[in-house]
C-alpha cells in the first residue's frame, strides 16, 4: 500500500488508481528478458483506470459491473494482491480478503486443523479459535465433518467453511469477490445476513456482486465499472438503477451477460424472450397504454413475499364505454398462471372525454414465486377489448431469514374433538 495520508474518518482511499498487464508469451531467451525485448513485443491491457474512491469507516461499497469490467483486479487491488501502476492505495485496518473462499486450505488437513491453521496467519491464537469453533462449525453446517481432510468435502462444505472461518477473523476490513455466487440459497442468504452483521459491528465491506437487489438495500454507495472506468459512483438505488437501464437488457428484460458461461440458460433466457415476443404480436392498440409498470415501493424491482404497485396510464383518444382492466399473469413460458387484478367498471370519472386517465393499485402482498412472467394488460368496452399491451416482469426472491416465511392470509376455522 501507497504511504498517503489518509483523514481519520476513512478506511480505504484509492487515488486515481490503475492497472496494466502485458498479455502475450514472455519470451524464454537471457538476452531479450535482460534487455527488455520481450516486454515490448507484448501487447498493454489495462485491467481498470483512474479510479477514486473514498471508503468511510463502517460503511459497505459495492462494485458493480459487466464480466470484464475491471471489478475483481481492484479488489484485488485495494488489498495488496496486486500493486497499481499508477496511483495509490490507503488502507487503515486489518484486512480480510475474501476472494476465494476456501482456496487457502490445506486438502490433506481436517477442517478443524485448517481453521487453526487459518487462525495463525492472522494472529489469532488457539484460545481464540477454540472459542469460536462451535460458531464456525454451525455456520458452516459441515457437523462431524470438521474432523474430516478438506480433501473429502463438496465444493460448497469448502466454500462455506471458508467463509465461516474468515469472518471469525475479527476484519476491521472485509473485501469480498462474489462470495454469494456460490452454494445454495441458505448458504447466499446466511452470507448477506452475516456481512451486514459485520457492518453493523463496525466492519468497512467492499464487496464486488451481480446481485443486484442486495447492493440497493446493503452498501451505502456503490461503484459502477465499466470497460475498467468508472461510469458512476454514488447512491446505491440510483446507480443501480440506471445500471439496469443502460448496462443492456435482451428483450425479455434480462441482463445481458448474466449468464455467460451457461448455455441452458441462455437457451431458456432467448426462448422465453421470443415468447414474450409472440404474445406482443397478438396486442390490440397497445399504443394507448401509455404507461403500463409493475414494480416495488418507489419503482424498486418486485420482490416476492413484497408489496407491488401497478401503474397504468390510459390515452383511448375517444372516449370509451363502460371501460373497465383486466391484467392477468402469465409464466415466461405463456401459460396462464391463475394469477391477475380486475378493476371491475371503471368510475364513469376515471377516464375523461377523450379516453384518458391514470389508475394504481397496490397490492399488499405479491403471491408469485421469484421469476420471470409475462403480463397482458386488457382494456374493455363492455365485454370487448379495445386495447392490450404484453410486457416481460421479474419477481426477485425474498430474502428470508433462519426458518422465517411469508404469512398468507388465511381464514382459520377449528373443531376440537372430544
Amino acid at each position: 500500500m501507497a504511504n498517503i495520508e489518509l483523514a481519520s474518518d476513512l478506511a480505504i482511499e484509492a487515488r486515481a488508481i490503475s492497472k496494466k498487464f502485458l498479455l502475450g508469451r514472455r519470451s524464454t531467451s537471457l538476452k531479450d528478458r535482460l534487455t527488455g525485448f520481450s516486454d515490448k513485443n507484448r501487447e498493454e491491457f489495462w485491467a481498470f483506470k483512474d479510479v477514486s474512491v473514498q471508503v468511510p469507516k463502517g460503511s459497505m461499497l459495492g462494485v458493480i459491473g459487466r464480466n470484464g469490467s475491471g471489478k475483481s483486479t481492484f479488489l484485488r487491488t485495494l488489498c495488496g494482491v496486486y500493486r497499481p501502476t499508477t496511483g495509490s492505495v490507503a488502507v487503515r485496518g486489518r484486512i480480510t480478503a475474501l476472494l476465494e473462499l476456501g482456496a487457502g486450505f490445506h486438502p490433506e488437513l481436517t477442517g478443524r486443523e485448517n481453521v487453526y491453521m487459518n487462525g495463525s496467519v492472522v494472529g489469532l491464537d488457539r484460545d481464540h479459535m477454540d472459542s469460536v469453533m462451535d460458531e464456525i462449525i454451525d455456520m458452516a453446517d459441515i457437523g462431524s465433518f470438521i474432523d474430516a481432510p478438506i480433501e473429502t468435502y463438496s465444493s460448497g462444505m469448502r466454500a462455506r467453511l471458508g467463509f465461516a472461518v474468515s469472518v471469525q477473523m475479527q476484519p476491521e476490513i472485509l473485501l469480498a469477490d462474489e462470495i454469494t455466487a456460490v452454494g445454495d440459497i441458505a448458504f447466499k442468504e446466511h452470507g448477506i445476513r452475516r456481512m451486514n452483521e459485520l457492518r453493523d459491528k463496525g466492519t468497512t465491506i467492499v464487496q464486488v456482486s451481480h446481485n443486484l437487489q442486495m447492493m440497493q438495500k446493503s452498501c451505502d454507495q456503490v461503484l459502477w465499472l465499466h470497460h475498467g472506468e468508472v461510469r458512476r459512483l454514488g447512491d446505491p438505488k440510483e446507480v443501480v438503477d440506471e445500471y439496469k437501464s443502460l448496462a443492456g437488457v435482451d428483450r425479455s428484460g434480462r441482463m445481458i451477460g448474466g449468464e455467460v458461461g451457461n448455455p441452458k440458460a441462455a437457451a431458456r433466457r432467448r426462448k422465453q424472450a421470443a415468447v414474450t415476443e409472440t404474445l406482443a404480436a397478438e396486442d390490440t392498440n397497445s399504443v394507448w397504454f401509455e404507461t403500463l409498470k409493475f414494480t416495488g415501493p418507489d419503482n424498486g424491482e418486485l420482490v416476492a413475499g413484497a408489496s407491488a404497485v401497478l401503474s397504468i396510464g390510459i390515452n383511448a383518444g375517444a372516449a370509451v364505454a363502460d371501460p373497465s382492466l383486466e391484467i392477468r399473469v402469465l409464466a415466461a413460458g405463456g401459460t396462464p398462471t391463475g394469477f391477475g387484478y380486475t378493476t371491475g367498471p371503471l368510475d364513469k370519472d376515471a377516464l375523461d372525454e377523450t379516453g384518458a386517465g391514470s389508475l394504481e393499485a397496490v397490492i399488499n402482498l405479491l403471491t408469485l414465486a421469484a421469476g420471470r412472467y409475462n403480463l397482458k394488460a386488457d382494456l374493455r368496452s363492455g365485454e370487448e377489448v379495445i386495447s392490450s399491451k404484453t410486457m416481460s416482469i421479474q419477481v426477485a426472491p425474498t430474502l428470508t431469514e433462519g426458518d422465517s416465511y411469508i404469512a398468507l392470509p388465511a381464514a382459520w376455522h377449528v373443531t376440537a374433538n372430544r
